[in-house]
């Protein structure tokens, strides 16, 4: 049920529309390295970049798909999946905890930054974005991905 909801979160925001640091808002890979299966390496914390405002391009969430977390960490999401990550989004997400998972987005080309929690499971516009033509700069998206983590945290 969990990965049902972090994909369903996920995928909303590359329609609408972070790894071991926020987006940049330079690149389209993630920077994660993979995880192996079996691993006994927690996932990285804090903002996770997985659509960093590139070109179109595979991306990763904790190892990819197959990939399963064996190791004691305070995650949410236990199995990694891959994500296609659209051009010009900027996606981000945080494991808040074992119970609460976040993510942000805004598109390099669109004016508005979104967010979502797995309280609820909600996407929703955050704030008009402040780059060049109003389009998102990674910034807006580090600063949607504080909200919504915060929101996820309060559950």
């Amino acid at each position: 049920m969990k990965k049902i909801l972090v994909v369903a979160l996920v995928s909303s925001l590359f329609s609408a529309g972070a790894f071991a640091a926020a987006c940049t808002a330079t690149n389209t890979v993630s920077v994660n390295p993979p995880i192996a299966a079996g691993s006994q390496t927690a996932p990285p914390t804090g903002q996770q970049c997985v659509c960093d405002g590139g070109t179109a391009g595979k991306s990763t969430v904790n190892g990819g798909s197959g990939q399963v977390i064996t190791v004691a960490a305070v995650i949410f999401t236990k199995n990694g999946f891959d994500v296609q990550c659209s051009s010009n989004t900027i996606v981000s997400y945080e494991e808040v905890s074992a119970t609460a998972f976040a993510v942000a987005s805004g598109s390099r080309k669109g004016n508005q930054s979104f967010v979502g929690a797995s309280n609820g499971g909600a996407v929703t516009t955050s704030a008009k974005c402040t780059g060049t033509n109003d389009a998102c700069t990674g910034g807006n998206v580090g600063t949607a991905q504080t909200i919504a983590s915060t929101a996820a945290a309060s559950n």
